[in-house]
């Protein structure tokens, strides 16, 4: 394979992982994962990140109570080897500190992926009381965190829109009716990763 296609081939297999084995991931992989993560590229090179590693399973059961989505507790966060939160800093020199730290998560996703470390991020949480659990200072947002853990079973591709669909050349022309119907109904639908979630919990 070419270097584009085992890039590619990474991206594309990259999923969210929900079910955990016990399998620990070494202190090489780990430096791994947030090596990725400290060389992702960054406005005016500000590098505004701070990462909090969480190996400890108390604390993580913690974190999991105030992370959810929708209406769904974020069990497997608790039940993940190793939580990474990543910290952005708005006084670092970059007002993009917000795309900067989400690139550097992105980094980090894939990397895991390369491992064969599956990778769930949560960007829907309780602020205050991550803040309050990790001690983290009112200057440095909280941009989201990563669960890292060996996965009991890969998870199938999802369907994904063709370019088609979303893609503009020269000028926007405007957004397809399909989408919108897929969006709402159909496998991208909010109502549908929703039942998906439960189901996969359940097995």
């Amino acid at each position: 394979m070419s270097k584009a296609d085992i890039v590619f081939e990474n991206i594309k297999t990259r999923r969210s992982v929900r079910k955990f084995s016990d399998k620990q991931i070494s202190d090489e992989n780990l430096k791994k994962l947030l090596e990725a993560g400290r060389w992702a590229p960054s406005g005016a090179n500000a590098q505004p990140w701070e990462f909090i590693v969480l190996k400890d399973k108390d604390v993580n059961v913690r974190i999991s109570e105030a992370c959810y989505y929708k209406v769904l507790k974020s069990r497997h966060v608790g039940e993940a080897n190793v939580n990474v939160v990543i910290l952005g800093n708005p006084k670092a020199g970059s007002a993009t500190y917000v795309q900067d730290c989400t690139i550097a998560g992105a980094n980090m996703t894939l990397m895991a992926n390369s491992l064969d470390i599956g990778s769930c991020w949560i960007g829907a949480f309780e602020d205050s009381t991550i803040r309050g659990i990790l001690n983290i200072p009112d200057n440095l947002k909280i941009i989201a965190l990563i669960s890292f853990g060996y996965q009991v079973k890969r998870p199938s591709l999802t369907k994904r829109l063709e370019q088609k669909d979303f893609v503009h050349f020269g000028n926007y022309s405007g957004s397809s009716p399909k989408i919108r119907k897929i969006t709402r109904t159909g496998p991208l639908s909010v109502f549908g990763k929703i039942i998906r979630v439960f189901i996969n919990r359940r097995r």
